[in-house]
């Protein structure tokens, strides 16, 4: 009964299920990591699984769901694109970004401190954007978690800010996951739900995928995909902490697109470069979900 089970919820045999989910299995075995993967092609509607309702760390993944709150708030019209954020010397946060770097006080428009939060993954900028959306650290992670709650994300949230120290909860789950949670399924759905217009509105959807479209780390996802032979732009975010790498994003070619969520934990490696182990497992598993899941 289980097999019939199987068969009926995926089309396919035990055995087909087993070597679709192999590689992956190589991949964890291999970097000695878990993986977790999620993928989607809306054009044919065949999926990839593999640790799909796991809960991984998602790193600075979760500042996509600062930008879809953020866009939330321009189309509700508590805040614009062109509000400024004042950054001083101390609203500087460390980490990833360009912000840090650059003398103060400056002016930026709400807008280019969100696209920056994307691209570059910059930490001040994240936090000026998200210091915006609530009158305080609470209920600014409160309309950022509703918000994903309205779109069917029901596990994953946002448990804090990128260097938030003074305002850091020490709940369990922040204490394990740090500033998000979340499972390759339900982000691989909102990358669907976005594709297809339903995030905020068709016009904000098409906005935020311009935006994922200007990422500027490219060691995962992009790195064993054939972009230029076969004509693939991604729209992507990618999250990076010690022991966890992860990039979700939408892949699209001239004959198909693909959401995607590839997620890794528990990573021994400590090198924070471009072949840590991490890096390399996340730019496996995508490719492996474009060669089964891409038509040719």
């Amino acid at each position: 009964m289980r097999w019939l089970f199987l068969v009926l919820a995926t089309g396919l045999l035990p055995w087909a299920l087993a070597f679709q989910t192999e590689p992956f299995g190589r991949i964890e075995h291999r970097y000695e990591l878990t993986l977790g993967v999620a993928a989607h092609n809306l054009t044919t509607g065949a999926s990839v699984f593999y640790r799909a309702d796991t809960l991984f760390p998602t790193a600075s993944v979760i500042k996509l769901a600062v930008l879809v709150e953020l866009y939330r708030q321009y189309e509700q019209g508590y805040l614009s694109p062109q509000d400024t954020v004042v950054l001083t010397a101390g609203r500087i946060y460390p980490g990833s970004g360009v912000l840090q770097h650059l003398s103060v006080p400056r002016v930026l428009s709400l807008q280019d401190a969100a696209v920056l939060m994307i691209i570059l993954s910059d930490n001040t900028a994240t936090n000026l954007v998200f210091d915006r959306l609530g009158p305080h650290h609470d209920a600014r992670l409160d309309s950022v978690n509703a918000t994903l709650r309205s779109l069917g994300l029901q596990r994953t949230r946002m448990l804090n800010k990128p260097f938030g120290f003074s305002t850091r909860k020490n709940t369990p789950e922040a204490r394990r996951y740090g500033i998000g949670m979340g499972t390759p399924r339900e982000l691989m759905q909102l990358m669907i739900a976005m594709a297809r217009g339903r995030v905020v509105s068709a016009e904000a959807s098409r906005e935020m995928i311009e935006i994922l479209k200007r990422q500027q780390w490219t060691e995962m996802a992009p790195r064993l995909l054939p972009v230029e032979g076969d004509s693939l732009q991604l729209a992507h975010k990618t999250g990076a902490i010690s022991t966890a790498r992860c990039d979700v994003g939408l892949i699209f070619s001239p004959r198909d697109t693909i959401a995607f969520a590839v997620m890794t934990d528990h990573i021994k490696d400590p090198r924070w470069s471009v072949d840590q182990v991490g890096n390399l497992a996340v730019a496996e598993a995508v490719r492996e979900v474009y060669e089964r899941l891409h038509v040719r």
